[in-house]
């Protein structure tokens, strides 16, 4: 499937060298590299409203998948992810480039649920 060239983005992770990122990749076409802190303002104050946590809310609240203590890569299902990532779509971000971020990883979700291939997580 691949286009004969590999997007890899690592502008959300310049300069928070040495701290943890997130790795998402979508085959072999495209990796986005992202500084943890994104994710936190992303993901950092989920619905309370009773109806259950999916995709990353879930994993990054409940310390599960790539954010578990013995986190590794992981395979994502890229409807349950975009899906999840959308319910953020109108929250007011503590940082100015978490818009960005949010964009990137929703095209890429999308990409992949257009192309049905799966996203590659791993938290480095």
């Amino acid at each position: 499937m691949g286009i004969g060239k590999i997007i890899d983005n690592d502008t959300f992770y310049e300069g928070y060298e040495g701290e943890p990122q997130i790795v998402l990749s979508l085959a072999d076409m495209e990796v986005l590299h992202i500084w943890e802190g994104y994710f936190e303002d992303i993901y950092g104050a989920p619905a309370l409203d009773g109806k259950g946590w999916n995709g990353f809310t879930r994993d990054y609240q409940q310390m599960e998948g790539i954010f578990a203590d013995d986190g590794t890569a992981a395979e994502l299902d890229p409807k349950e992810y975009l899906d999840d990532l959308m319910l953020y779509k109108d929250k007011a971000f503590d940082y100015e480039e978490t818009a960005q971020v949010f964009d990137l990883m929703a095209n890429l979700f999308e990409k992949a649920v257009e192309t049905g291939v799966s996203v590659k997580a791993e938290k480095m």
